[in-house]
C-alpha cells in the first residue's frame, strides 16, 4: 500500500471516531498526542497488547495521564433545558393562527409549545405548574382542525395525565367529543358530547354547534405504514431473524460470512432483524422519533430535556426508562464533541441493556465473534479510541449509571475498568460492521423517479454483520424503522455466498479504485466475481449474452452464437450444442424486463417485482452475468423493494 493509500486509510479510520473536525474531542486528542513522545507512542503504547491495558494507561501513565485527567474532570452535564416563558408564547403563537385558519403554521408553533413546556409543578409561577397540559390542549384543538382524530385524542389525554383540569371542562369533552367523530367512533363521540352537554347546563346549542363545526373538517387520510415483511422458510434457530434457509461458514481467509443452506428464489427474505443497538442521527433529532426512526408530525417530548422527541408516550416510555435516563444531560455534550455516530452507538450498548452484566456480555460477545482488524491497527487509533472509551465512560460516571460513587475522582475503578475496556472494543468491531439506516424519499410525482436514499442512523445487527461484500450484491437492502430487511435479487445454490454491499459497486466504480476504497475503509482486498473478472462499469457492459453450456452438470460458459442455427462446441465437455432454445428463452426473458420497468413507470410496484424476479430467476438458469439489462433488472428491484420500507414524501 503506498503512502497516499495509507493517509486514506488513516481519514477513513479518524472519520469512524471523531466526524466533525471542529468538536471538541479533536482538540483533546491532538492535545494528548502532543503531549507524548514519539518514542512513547511508538514504542510503549503500541506494544500493549490488550485494551484493558490501553484504558488503564490512559488514566495512569505519566506521559499522558495529567493531561487526560485535566480534560476528564471537566465533564458535565450539556443539555437543551425547558422554558416555561417560551413554551407559552409559542402556545399564544399558535392559537393565533389557529385561529385566522393556518392550521399547518399553528401547528409548527405547537409543536415548539410542548416541546419546550416544562413538567407539571416544575415552574409554577408559569400557568401554574402546567404549560405542558395546556401546550398539549392547545395543540389537540389544532389537530382537530387539520382532521386527525386520534392523534387529537392522544394530546387530549396526555393534557389530562399533566394535570388538566377536567371538572367541568366543557371545552376539553367537546374536543374529545370531535377526535372520537374524526376517528369514525360515533357511539364513543355521542358519549363525549353528552357529557360536554351536562357539564354546560344542558345548553340546547351545544349539539348544533358541535355538528356544524364538524362538518368544516376534513378528515386527514392516514399514511400507509410499511409491513414487516415475513421471513423465508421460517427463522433460523441459530441465527436470530435470518431465513432458515442459510447458515454461517468460516473460512480462515472470509472469516465468518453467510451463504445459502439450501436453494434460494429471487425474492426470498433472507434476514428480518431488529438491531442489538441503533442510534438516530443528531442531524435528525427534530424530525424523527429519537426512539422508533418515524417521522414525526406530532412530537412527544422528554419531560427533562428539550434535545430530542418522541413519536408517542410508549417510544417516550421505553426510552427514558432505559437508555435516555442516561444520555438526557449529556445530549449536547456528546453534539459538542463531534463524536460520530458510531461512537453514541458503543455508548447505546450500555446504556439500553437491562444490567451492566448484559451490556458487558453483549459487548463481549460482538467484540470475539466480529471483525476489528487488531492486528492492522496503528498506535495513533488505539490512542484515539481509547480517549473516546474514557470520555465516554466519564459521562456514564457522571450520569450515575455505577450509582453513586465514593469520589468524584476520574479514575475508573475495576467495574468501570470492565466497561471502558468493552467500550474500547466495540469502537473497534463497530467501524467494520455497523450499518448505516435509511430512508426512502418520493417526490409528489412518482415513486422512483427522482426518489433518493436518506441516511438518518446507525445500528449493529447480530445477524446481519455476518453478511460480507460483493462489488455487486445478491441482495436488497432496506429497512422497516430500524429493522433491517434483506431479499434475495437473484437465485442461491447451496453454499454460495449471500452478499452485501458496503459502497464501492462495479457499475459506477472501476477495479482500482474501488479497491483503494474497500481497503482503506474495511481493510480487504475484494476477490468478488466482479473483481476477479474485472467486469466493466455500466456504460461499457455488452449487451450480448455468455449462456450456460446446456450440457447436463457442464459448467462452461459459452459465447452468443455467431449464427443460432448452427450448434458450438463447448470446450469443457466437448460436445456440439445447440443454443436456439437459450437464445428464445432470452427473448422472453427481455420481454419480461421490459414490461417490469412499464410497470414500475406505472407505480406498480408489486407487479414490477413479480416480473422482474421471473425474469431474474428465468436469466441465471441459461445465462451468467455480466448482462447489462439484468444488472439494470436487478438494480430495478433493488429500487422496488426499498418501496417496501420505510418512505416518506
Amino acid at each position: 500500500m503506498d503512502i497516499s493509500d495509507s493517509s486514506y486509510q488513516q481519514i477513513c479510520s479518524a472519520r469512524t471516531v471523531q466526524s466533525d473536525q471542529k468538536g471538541f474531542f479533536n482538540e483533546f486528542f491532538l492535545e494528548v498526542k502532543g503531549g507524548c513522545s514519539e518514542k512513547w507512542l511508538k514504542h510503549y503504547f503500541s506494544q500493549l497488547k490488550s485494551n484493558e491495558a490501553r484504558i488503564l494507561s490512559i488514566f495512569s501513565d505519566q506521559e499522558i495521564c495529567d493531561t487526560v485527567l485535566g480534560v476528564l474532570e471537566n465533564v458535565a452535564p450539556v443539555y437543551k433545558l425547558k422554558d416555561g416563558l417560551f413554551s407559552v408564547q409559542r402556545r399564544a403563537q399558535a392559537d393565533k393562527f389557529n385561529l385566522l385558519g393556518d392550521f399547518e403554521q399553528a401547528l409548527m408553533h405547537a409543536n415548539l409549545a410542548v416541546m419546550r413546556a416544562p413538567a407539571k409543578d416544575v415552574e409554577r409561577d408559569i400557568d401554574n405548574g402546567l404549560s405542558l397540559a395546556m401546550a398539549y390542549r392547545s395543540r389537540a384543538g389544532i389537530l382537530i382542525n387539520l382532521g386527525y382524530g386520534e392523534a387529537a385524542l392522544r394530546d387530549l389525554k396526555l393534557a389530562a395525565s399533566y394535570g388538566l383540569e377536567l371538572k367541568g371542562n366543557v371545552d376539553y369533552y367537546i374536543k374529545m367529543a370531535k377526535a372520537y367523530a374524526l376517528m369514525g367512533e360515533s357511539a364513543r363521540s355521542d358519549i363525549s358530547l353528552k357529557v360536554a352537554e351536562k357539564l354546560s347546563g344542558n345548553n340546547i346549542s351545544l349539539r348544533d354547534s358541535f355538528d356544524t363545526e364538524l362538518a368544516l373538517i376534513r378528515r386527514s387520510e392516514t399514511s400507509d405504514q410499511p409491513v414487516v415483511p415475513t421471513l423465508t422458510n421460517g427463522e433460523n434457530h441459530a441465527l436470530r431473524g435470518a431465513s432458515s434457509l442459510v447458515k454461517v461458514v468460516e473460512t480462515k481467509e472470509r472469516g465468518r460470512f453467510v451463504v445459502a443452506g439450501d436453494n434460494l428464489k429471487t425474492g426470498d427474505v433472507v434476514l428480518c432483524e431488529n438491531p442489538v443497538a441503533a442510534c438516530l442521527s443528531p442531524t435528525f433529532a427534530g424530525s424523527h422519533c429519537h426512539h422508533c426512526f418515524q417521522r414525526l408530525t406530532t412530537p412527544v417530548p422528554c419531560l427533562n430535556c428539550s434535545g430530542i422527541a418522541f413519536c408517542s408516550p410508549q417510544c417516550m416510555g421505553e426510552a427514558c426508562d432505559s437508555y435516555h435516563r442516561f444520555e438526557c444531560q449529556f445530549m449536547d455534550l456528546f453534539i459538542g464533541s463531534g463524536m460520530s455516530i458510531l461512537c453514541y452507538l458503543a455508548l447505546r450498548v450500555f446504556t439500553q441493556a437491562p444490567s451492566l452484566e448484559n451490556a458487558l456480555h453483549d459487548a463481549t460477545s460482538m467484540y470475539e465473534n466480529l471483525c476489528s482488524h487488531i492486528e492492522s491497527r496503528e498506535a495513533e487509533d488505539y490512542l484515539q479510541r481509547s480517549l473516546m472509551a474514557g470520555f465516554l465512560l466519564r459521562c456514564l460516571q457522571k450520569a450515575q449509571y455505577f450509582g453513586r460513587r465514593k469520589s468524584e475522582g476520574v479514575n475508573p475503578t475495576a467495574v468501570e475498568l470492565k466497561v471502558g475496556t468493552a467500550l474500547l472494543g466495540l469502537l473497534q468491531v463497530l467501524q467494520y460492521n455497523a450499518h448505516e439506516v435509511f430512508e426512502k424519499k418520493v417526490t409528489d410525482q412518482h415513486r422512483f423517479e427522482g426518489s433518493k436514499i436518506v441516511y438518518v442512523g446507525a445500528a449493529i445487527y447480530a445477524s446481519g454483520a455476518y453478511f460480507n461484500h460483493e462489488c455487486w450484491p445478491s441482495v436488497a437492502r432496506y429497512f422497516v424503522g430500524k429493522k433491517l430487511v434483506l431479499t434475495t435479487i437473484k437465485p442461491h445454490q447451496p453454499n454460495e455466498i449471500i452478499a452485501e454491499n458496503y459502497g464501492p459497486i462495479f457499475t459506477k466504480t472501476n477495479l482500482k479504485e474501488r479497491q483503494r476504497s474497500l481497503r482503506a475503509r474495511y481493510l480487504f482486498e475484494c476477490k468478488c466475481k466482479a473483481c476477479q473478472e474485472n467486469w466493466p462499469t455500466i456504460q461499457k457492459i455488452e449487451k450480448q449474452v455468455r449462456f450456460r453450456c446446456p450440457s447436463a452438470n457442464c459448467v462452461n460458459v459459452l459465447k452468443f452464437p455467431k449464427d443460432i442455427a448452427k450448434e458450438v462446441r463447448c470446450s469443457r465437455c466437448r460436445k456440439n450444442v445447440s443454443l436456439k432454445a437459450s437464445v428464445a428463452k432470452m427473448i422472453q426473458i427481455e420481454e419480461l424486463y421490459r414490461r417490469a420497468a412499464e410497470s414500475m413507470h406505472n407505480q406498480k410496484v408489486q407487479e414490477a417485482i413479480d416480473q422482474f424476479t421471473e425474469g431474474i430467476e428465468a436469466f441465471f438458469e441459461i445465462a451468467v452475468l455480466p448482462h447489462k439489462d439484468t444488472i439494470i433488472a436487478q438494480h430495478s428491484l433493488i429500487r422496488c423493494f426499498a418501496d417496501r420500507g420505510t418512505t416518506f414524501k
